[in-house]
């Protein structure tokens, strides 16, 4: 029975395109990073002595930054597509993460934790949209069930590896390690997966006549009201 479920569960991540792969073990890089964000909190309180208020505001202003972030990660995706913005978010993000170590003034922390969460949150449209990209119409799904998984396992493995460097290397650490797994999942999407991006849906043609272009997802009256639900 165990061996017939596990068989079940091997089968459902087989046949995806060598591009899915990379794109989940980018995100994998990418989120066993995760170390400073769990950590904020108490590096803000214990570490450099700020109250527990201002360290919510610091907080407010990561959720902030990554409500913007994705908002503008699509529209950068729909305008020099999703290859560069994926690139240079997980590149400015790491950069910024390191930065982010040494501001010490809370409104600086702040303002940059804002800019951060900007940067590092327009990775994610532009990430489903290259999914989608590079899967099939039929494992998109379970494609999209691959790359969650990534970012469950990352974020496992990111705040217990960031716990043991907090308590035996200090605080400051986890800003490195953020930012080099960062920087490092951007040197490998950029080695190991080709540049590809969508053709212009404008542009193209069919038997039928031409593509018509893309309207806006918010004049999809079901759209919007799936929104609160997530």
């Amino acid at each position: 029975m165990a061996s017939r479920l596990l068989t079940h569960y091997l089968n459902s991540f087989r046949g995806f395109s060598r591009e899915v792969w990379l794109l989940s073990t980018v995100m994998l890089i990418n989120r066993s990073g995760t170390m400073v964000i769990p950590f904020m909190t108490v590096y803000l309180t214990q570490v450099e002595g700020y109250s527990l208020g201002q360290a919510g505001w610091v907080m407010s202003a990561f959720g902030g930054g990554s409500v913007l972030g994705a908002y503008l990660g699509g529209r950068l995706t729909d305008r020099i597509g999703f290859y560069q913005v994926q690139f240079l978010s997980l590149l400015l993000s790491g950069l910024a993460f390191i930065g982010l170590g040494y501001t010490q003034n809370i409104w600086a922390f702040g303002a940059m934790v804002f800019v951060l969460s900007t940067i590092a949150d327009a990775f994610r449209p532009a990430n489903f949209a290259a999914l989608a990209t590079y899967s099939r119409p039929e494992n998109r799904t379970r494609a999209m069930g691959l790359l969650r998984l990534a970012i469950n396992l990352g974020w496992a493995i990111g705040p217990a590896v960031g716990g043991l460097l907090a308590a035996s290397v200090g605080y400051k650490a986890l800003f490195w390690a953020d930012g080099l797994t960062c920087i490092g999942a951007a040197l490998f999407f950029r080695l190991a997966l080709p540049v590809r991006e969508p053709a212009n849906p404008a542009a193209e043609s069919t038997a039928e006549g031409p593509v018509p272009a893309p309207v806006s997802a918010y004049r999809d009256g079901k759209y919007p009201a799936f929104l609160p639900a997530v």
